[in-house]
């Protein structure tokens, strides 16, 4: 979880000179998306480091392009230009093989008028008989040049041993764990601008063209004294519809986001309404054990009498969200954008539910005498809870055979009647138990 207290390193360079590959190697993870593609990186990652005892968090930056008409060019350099505003350290990463372009020297003279310390990272020095290249870096009027190879990790040891003994502040404990909160749906939803719309500035590109994030992008972000670790992701397509590698990787990050999450806001466009794409995202959220919200964004464009219904309307085309809250959002105007931080913290709390045993033992014996139960002639002999994140039943039986997907969701809808889970998945694992287990099962006889 980045730490807002930690001095900040921004990675900073134009675009396919091995930036993302710096960060991940000093990451220690591929936590950025590193495809040959140039503009690949496109919003700021971060990452927490610890070298040497000293602490710092890790930016990665979308490539510096020199000029350009096109809109996304454009914000890229906007979201550069807040990364080297915010950073206490500029890492400027340039390409050893390709030698000094104009973006660089254009790079180089911004850089000298800001008061950062900057450290010039000659990228792509791979082995030593290629050492020589770094030193054409010395033109650039940015002091001396660090050989290094985000390949084979070489160089790198040294600049970092430099930037521990340029931080004087030591590391810092992170404290207690954030809520991990994954934003997902298809592309172009209106995730970063939900993200954007709480945060109160562009901190990922907001773009109409679909795709326009790449990489999962974590904040953290503090509300009501409950620290949340905001995890904006790209759109999540259906393998059909991936055409380029960095569609294929974004859908596997954000993928990785929905596990490493406690919980999953999904994203869906109110005037588009559930399409099948949405409903995979909801199934393969469920299907990770995360609390889900299903946030409706665009909520500004539907018609106010039909508000009342568009509940109904989803539970309709896919009825397991009946389980799961549906909040109308827009952020255009802000509506229930922050209301949804409350809801979060709401149905990560519930995940977390510990029945008492004491509990459990009134639940099992209202099980016991459930009209259907009974009218299957289902025996009942225990229930116990397993685990938590989600909620895991045990509920043991008689030796009866498999039961039927209908008696396994009475029973679910059963408990969920007698205790709110509202917005969480609940297991259940069904132990059939034949005479001679039941027999395991009694107290042995103290005579």
């Amino acid at each position: 979880m980045p730490n807002a207290s930690l001095p900040k390193v921004a990675i900073v360079g134009r675009p396919n000179v091995g930036k993302s590959s710096l960060f991940n190697r000093i990451a220690g993870s591929r936590k950025a998306i590193v495809e040959s593609t140039r503009g690949t990186t496109r919003d700021r990652l971060y990452a927490d480091i610890t070298w040497k005892q000293k602490a710092f968090t890790l930016i990665d930056t979308g490539g510096f392009e020199a000029s350009g008409d096109n809109e996304i060019t454009k914000l890229v350099l906007r979201q550069l230009d807040t990364a080297i505003k915010e950073a206490d350290i500029i890492f400027f990463v340039t390409d050893g093989a390709a030698g000094i372009l104009p973006q660089d020297i254009e790079l180089a003279s911004r850089l000298r008028k800001t008061s950062k310390r900057i450290y010039l990272a000659v990228n792509k020095i791979d082995d030593e008989s290629q050492a020589g290249r770094a030193l054409e870096f010395f033109e650039l009027g940015l002091g001396d040049p660090y050989a290094v190879s985000a390949v084979n990790f070489t160089g790198i040891e040294s600049l970092l041993d430099d930037v521990a003994e340029y931080i004087e502040k030591p590391s810092l404990s992170v404290g207690i764990r954030a809520i991990g909160v994954a934003i997902v749906g298809r592309p172009n939803v209106g995730k970063s601008s939900y993200l954007n719309s709480i945060l109160n500035e562009e901190r990922v590109i907001v773009h109409p063209v679909a795709g326009t994030t790449r990489d999962a992008v974590d904040i953290d972000f503090n509300y009501k004294g409950r620290d949340y670790l905001l995890i904006d992701t790209a759109g999540i397509r259906h393998k059909a519809k991936i055409n380029e590698a960095a569609d294929f990787f974004g859908t596997v990050r954000s993928k990785e986001a929905i596990r490493r999450s406690d919980v999953a806001m999904v994203i869906i466009d109110g005037y588009d309404g559930l399409r099948e794409d949405d409903a995979r995202i909801i199934d393969y959220v469920i299907k990770e054990g995360k609390a889900l919200i299903v946030a409706v964004n665009k909520c500004d464009l539907i018609n106010a009498g039909a508000m009342g219904v568009y509940n109904d309307f989803l539970i309709k085309k896919l009825n397991v969200i009946r389980n799961f809250p549906v909040l109308l959002t827009s952020c255009k105007t802000k509506k229930n954008v922050i209301a949804s931080l409350d809801l979060i913290w709401s149905v990560y709390d519930k995940s977390r539910t510990t029945i008492p045993h004491e509990e459990l033992a009134a639940i099992l014996e209202s099980l016991k005498n459930d009209g259907e139960i009974r009218n299957k002639r289902i025996a009942v002999l225990y229930l116990k809870q397993q685990g938590t994140m989600p909620p895991q039943f045990i509920l043991g039986l008689k030796s009866a055979g498999p039961l039927t997907d209908s008696i396994k969701n009475h029973i679910e809808n059963f408990l969920r009647k007698i205790r709110d889970f509202k917005g969480v998945p609940i297991r259940i694992s069904i132990e059939n138990l034949s005479k001679a287990g039941r027999k395991r099962l009694r107290r042995p006889d103290t005579k």
